[in-house]
């Protein structure tokens, strides 16, 4: 009976684990694209630059794309990543998902600082960050770049979100 009673109170007071919900160290593949616990996960919301994606500053080519995967990586190296899944997998195996570290939104993070910008066909809610950003010249907004979906369409790059 005592062993039935623990069970219970074990069902009803054990904290719910979201099943779609991923925590762990992350990895950086692309701008916007990291690996935690094996699964590729693509930050929801936001839109970066492409590997051959060039942005210039006072008319100078820089490694925009290179920059944007580093300031991802600054971020992932501080602590675990918890993301929460939206939907299924697409194609190519990659989640989409708002992920956190330390508490705070890694996609708006990103934004804020000028490395990605915010896909409001998907949310608003990241774009006061990148107003934010933009009037602060920070990242990608320090020198001038084509939005990434602009990009793709000038490059004939298959895009496979909204």
């Amino acid at each position: 009976m005592i062993r039935m009673l623990l069970s219970l109170a074990f069902v009803i007071f054990a904290a719910p684990v979201e099943a779609n919900q991923i925590t762990g160290p992350a990895e950086v593949l692309d701008s916007t694209v990291i690996v935690v616990n094996g699964q590729r996960i693509m930050l929801f919301g936001i839109d970066s630059v492409m590997r051959k994606q060039n942005c210039t500053i006072d008319g100078k080519i820089w490694q925009c794309w290179a920059a944007a995967v580093r300031a991802l990586e600054i971020l992932v190296d501080q602590g675990p990543v918890t993301c929460d899944a939206i939907g299924e997998p697409d194609v190519y195996g990659r989640l989409l998902a708002r992920c956190n570290i330390n508490g705070q939104s890694l996609n708006e993070q990103l934004v804020r600082k000028g490395y990605a910008v915010a896909r409001p066909s998907e949310t608003r809610d990241y774009v006061a960050a990148e107003a934010a950003a933009k009037e602060e010249k920070l990242g990608l907004w320090q020198g001038k770049f084509l939005m990434p979906a602009e990009f793709r369409r000038a490059a004939g790059i298959f895009v496979d979100r909204p």
